[in-house]
């Protein structure tokens, strides 16, 4: 079975090429995931402006990745029935809507608001930009897994150090990254308007229009669930690096605040963007074999960092991370997707959001709580020690044989 079976035709010569289409999709997702961290650099400011802990900071992060999961278990699989296109437009108003409450935000109350609407729109978007790469990816190719983690990877670090820059040297800290990412959205609606649609509707639209739940390809439960835990691995590194390691970092190096608060999750996610890119003929259990053992290694490096206070210690071991973060979720997007039947795309690619941002949300505002109670170190310590160990489980979740 292929996609060409539920494909309306389309003229070629009236808009975006299938080509063309296909990265400019990928485009479109950079920036979603550029918006995504643009905040985190921020955080210090907010937390100086309206004086509140690290355990708001990450219910603050949290809320916006509760905000995708409610997205994707509402309209995961929206897009494989009304269209890419229609679903994508959507997205687009809605993260508008959010970046202006953020840049406008008078105080953290708004801040809240913002981030819940910036989820909703990034989860809405994510299983059909998934969808969309698969649909006009190359016949046979294994692109659009790739873009799609390459895409997701430096969009997150060239948000984190984009808006670390202009926080730093740049009127406005809070505003003006803000008012670029919703001038680029904006700009993004007509293109999308311009692609091919690469799905029929196939259903009457009030039908369509039921809230779907995202789904685990039939028959792959057990194995779905297993190789999840390379999921659980790298998001809950992202999770960790988005929200307290500009906090971590902070404390070592009291100089250009915004820009180093930036760095972290640009090195990480940079890396492992680039990583994806040069070795993406990699096989997908060498991929997250080797990545575990970097995580776990690295992993050991950030918590030596934090015990000396040595910034040239962290960033080197952030770098590593970096690398086996890109590895471990490149294998793991690539094995999972591999599951799903064409008709089961975007809803198979919502579920594995679904477990990235749990992966992403929950250790992270534990470790926001413990903290506040105790310290960043013993936080920073317990967060190595607890992804290392899931590094590990990743790694043996490859050993089970294929069916």
């Amino acid at each position: 079975m292929t996609t060409e079976l539920v494909r309306p035709r389309v003229q070629p010569a009236r808009g975006l090429s299938r080509s063309g289409s296909f990265w400019f999709i990928g485009g479109i997702y950079a920036l979603f995931l550029m918006a995504s961290t643009a905040p985190s650099p921020m955080y210090s400011i907010y937390q100086q402006r309206w004086g509140f802990t690290n355990t708001v900071l990450t219910e603050v992060f949290a809320s916006y990745s509760v905000a995708i999961l409610v997205a994707l278990l509402l309209c995961g699989s929206l897009s494989d029935h009304v269209g890419r296109r229609p679903v994508l437009v959507g997205a687009l108003v809605l993260e508008i809507t959010a970046v202006l409450v953020l840049a406008l935000a008078p105080g953290v109350g708004w801040l809240f608001a913002g981030r819940v609407l910036q989820g909703l729109a990034t989860g809405a978007a994510t299983s059909a930009i998934s969808g969309a790469l698969l649909d006009f990816q190359r016949p046979g190719s294994s692109q659009g897994s790739l873009v799609n983690g390459v895409a997701a990877a430096l969009g997150m670090a060239g948000g984190s150090l984009l808006a670390g820059v202009l926080a730093q040297f740049l009127p406005g800290p809070t505003l003006t990254t803000f008012l670029l990412l919703a001038a680029g959205f904006a700009v993004a609606i007509p293109v999308v308007l311009a692609m091919p649609e690469p799905v029929a509707r196939t259903s009457p639209l009030r039908e369509a229009l039921r809230p779907r739940r995202p789904v685990v390809p039939a028959g792959q439960g057990a194995r779905f669930a297993l190789m999840s835990t390379m999921v659980l691995a790298s998001w809950t590194v992202g999770g960790m690096f988005m929200s307290l390691a500009p906090s971590v970092v902070k404390g070592m190096v009291h100089s250009y605040p915004s820009l180093i608060s930036g760095l972290p999750v640009a090195v990480l996610t940079g890396l492992g963007g680039l990583t994806q890119l040069l070795l993406s003929r990699w096989a997908a259990t060498r991929a997250v074999r080797v990545g575990a053992g970097l995580m776990i290694a690295s992993l050991a490096g950030v918590a030596a960092a934090e015990v000396a206070g040595d910034v040239d210690v962290f960033f080197l071991a952030a770098a590593l991370l970096g690398v086996g973060w890109g590895l471990m979720f490149m294998g793991a997007f690539r094995m999972l997707t591999g599951l799903a039947a064409p008709h089961q795309r975007a809803g198979t690619s919502a579920m594995i959001y679904i477990v990235a941002y749990l992966s992403a949300t929950v250790p992270s505002v534990a470790l926001g709580y413990l903290s506040t109670v105790t310290d960043l170190r013993t936080a920073t310590l317990t967060f190595t020690a607890a992804a290392a160990l899931f590094a590990a489980l990743a790694a043996l979740s490859t050993l089970r044989p294929r069916p």
